[in-house]
């Protein structure tokens, strides 16, 4: 492809970019506003990718090229479709489930870049990374001693704000395709 012909449906396609962008906007506004009913639909978005993935493991076990491989992914197909049936008829424990996991991975998190920080400690800018491990391990303590109800808005709000963020940048970069398109 050309970059003449590669420019113009850039431009074309600028448009849908910043529609894109202001759906995730409102959709990241909506979420935050009501953290609670924004955490429980990704819970159950969840739930239905782990059904459907899980199935499609079970389809693809009978096209296993043995009968250990093929039970093993059978088995495993089983398991992450019954998880995602669960997760998605409960959606309050599927919520509380991603709260506690979230808490680990901050904590695990913030450990590892507090190790790596002493490690490059003679470097400049490691206390930075202590700082982020620090703040990351904070964060995880206070998720953990406010369970369940960090449950109740942690998953909402953090998807919501990313939506938010992930919103504005498709919009500047569906305008700023537009604006570069139009001058060439």
């Amino acid at each position: 492809m050309n970059m003449e012909n590669w420019m113009e449906k850039a431009h074309r396609n600028a448009g849908w970019l910043v529609a894109l962008g202001i759906l995730q906007i409102l959709l990241g506004v909506v979420a935050v506003g009501s953290p609670l009913a924004g955490g429980l639909v990704v819970t159950m978005v969840l739930g239905v990718s782990l059904i459907i993935s899980g199935i499609a493991r079970l389809f693809a076990a009978f096209a296993a090229d043995s009968f250990g491989a093929g039970t093993l992914a059978f088995v495993w197909g089983l398991l992450v479709a019954s998880t995602g049936f669960y997760i998605f008829t409960n959606p309050g424990l599927g919520l509380a489930t991603l709260t506690l996991a979230i808490s680990l991975m901050l904590f695990v998190s913030g450990l590892a870049e507090s190790v790596v920080a002493f490690h490059v400690k003679p470097q400049s800018g490691w206390g930075w990374i202590l700082f982020g491990g620090l703040v990351s391990v904070i964060l995880a303590i206070m998720v953990w001693l406010r369970f369940p109800i960090s449950g109740i808005w942690l998953v909402g709000t953090l998807v919501g704000i990313h939506l938010l963020v992930t919103g504005i940048e498709t919009v500047m970069i569906g305008s700023a395709v537009r604006r570069r398109t139009a001058t060439v």
